[in-house]
């Protein structure tokens, strides 16, 4: 082991390789630079792509992967939140040109686990934004508060591989569901989420979509349809809990794509878990801890946020 050691350290002395160190950046070659970049933290590559055209083509070839995302807009401001193993970036705007292009730029490096998009109607009418052809990549995605022609918009700037969506609608997507309908990533996600939708009709167009429609059987909770491929069925369930039932006058409804094999006794009973995935808070406030909070514990906590938030800038002190 000895002797090894000390054949690799004159090995190493005879190697006539300058030190990095003593190389000024604009000398190193590409690979060496993006060696370093793939370093760097967001805000530093950013800094990074406005020094010179050649930077910003380097900077902007390097994908950054992200746990989480949140592009939300509020008033006249952006906000933008994300999360990854190394940092955490959180940046306000209120240009909305400046906005759209970290938008654009973040966009098309980043790799999103879960991203969010929150930017109420502020978009709406903008020709950059609805023009740029770059692409989002992310496995997760949800919509709050979101006008429809923007979710419509960043749902096909979507790359393929989105597993789940998730939609806070409003009564314009009623007007245009045939439209969203069409689009190729809301057909092919293994998971779509649509909350506070009230016209339950268009849960068979849905599943008309998806093949030609034969009833198999129906009882109290489920509906089993066949489809044009034999080896696959659709579950058409309905989410009958007494604890919903009784506190709650929502319905819950999902449609699930099984094999043709499954049988009745593998059916999951329990709807408890993907209730919860629609409306996370539905048990909370039926639980006995939530209860047992005392007013002034939920009176300090509430004031705290709203502390945070002002902090944030999301507020003005006199609107609290």
């Amino acid at each position: 082991m000895a002797s090894d050691l000390r054949s690799l350290i004159e090995k190493t002395e005879n190697l006539s390789i300058d030190p990095v160190y003593d190389t000024n950046w604009c000398d190193m070659p590409a690979e060496i630079k993006l060696e370093c970049i793939g370093k760097m933290e967001l805000n530093e590559r950013l800094l990074l792509r406005c020094t010179a055209k050649a930077e910003r083509s380097l900077v902007d070839s390097q994908k950054v992967e992200f746990h989480f995302g949140r592009f939300r807009g509020y008033y006249e401001g952006f906000s933008f939140l994300l999360y990854s193993d190394n940092e955490n970036f959180c940046k306000h705007l209120y240009d909305k040109s400046e906005t759209i292009g970290l938008i654009n730029y973040i966009k098309n490096v980043g790799v999103f686990e879960n991203l969010e998009i929150s930017f109420g109607n502020l978009f709406a009418d903008n020709e950059q934004f609805a023009t740029d052809d770059g692409l989002f990549t992310a496995k997760n995605i949800e919509f709050e508060e979101c006008d429809i022609s923007t979710m419509i918009s960043v749902l096909k700037k979507m790359k393929e591989g989105v597993e789940s969506i998730k939609m806070n609608v409003g009564i314009e997507v009623f007007e245009k569901f045939a439209e969203i309908l069409s689009i190729s990533h809301i057909q092919n996600a293994k998971y779509w989420h649509i909350k506070d939708y009230q016209e339950t009709d268009s849960l068979y167009k849905i599943a008309q979509r998806k093949s030609d429609l034969l009833s198999k059987s129906k009882d109290e909770r489920r509906v089993r349809i066949l489809t044009n491929n034999a080896d696959i069925h659709i579950l058409l369930e309905h989410g009958l809990d007494d604890s919903v039932a009784i506190y709650h006058v929502d319905e819950y409804f999902r449609l699930l794509v099984i094999p043709a094999e499954m049988k009745k006794s593998e059916y999951e009973d329990d709807c408890q878990e993907w209730i919860c995935k629609i409306d996370p808070e539905i048990y909370v406030y039926d639980s006995e801890s939530y209860f047992e909070e005392s007013e002034a514990d939920r009176y300090i906590n509430e004031l705290a946020f709203q502390e945070y938030l002002e902090s944030r800038g999301y507020y003005d002190a006199e609107g609290i």
